[in-house]
């Protein structure tokens, strides 16, 4: 069941957020992940229109937009590849005629899914809080209903 993020919904999905990040960006040290927790519980999450995808009654992923650009997707790492991540995706497709995001460009399995959904790489840039690649990605349902 996808539903709208509650109050009481962020501590697990920051808990989510922060093992997956830790999971998918090894090449970031984990202090970057840890130190920015704060920042996605007061500010981020709470800012965003943020979308739970719900299994046996708890959170076990989450969609973030802000406007038509994708802030956040996260699965419990345990219950990655097995298409959480596609139907949130497909849900936020739904809701959007178009979307764009940001993703390390180091994280090949993040870059290559994004590519399966139909979105294209704008560009490639240095993100300032890193100092990592990353690579603009978007989507339109116009150009895919095209395609």
């Amino acid at each position: 069941m996808i539903r709208p993020a509650t109050r009481e919904d962020i501590p697990q999905l920051i808990d989510i957020w922060l093992r997956a990040s830790l999971m998918a960006h090894s090449f970031i040290p984990s202090r970057f992940w840890r130190e920015r927790a704060k920042d996605m519980e007061q500010i981020y999450l709470p800012g965003a229109e943020t979308w739970v995808l719900e299994a046996a009654g708890r959170p076990v992923g989450f969609a973030a937009l802000n406007d038509d650009h994708l802030e956040a997707l996260f699965i419990e790492p345990e219950l990655q590849s097995f298409g959480h991540g596609s139907q949130l995706m497909a849900y936020a497709m739904s809701q959007r005629e178009r979307i764009t995001l940001c993703v390390y460009s180091r994280n090949v399995r993040a870059v290559s899914f994004y590519r399966r959904l139909g979105f294209q790489v704008v560009e490639e840039r240095c993100e300032s809080h890193s100092g990592e690649q990353e690579t603009l990605m978007a989507w339109s349902r116009q150009e895919n209903a095209t395609a």
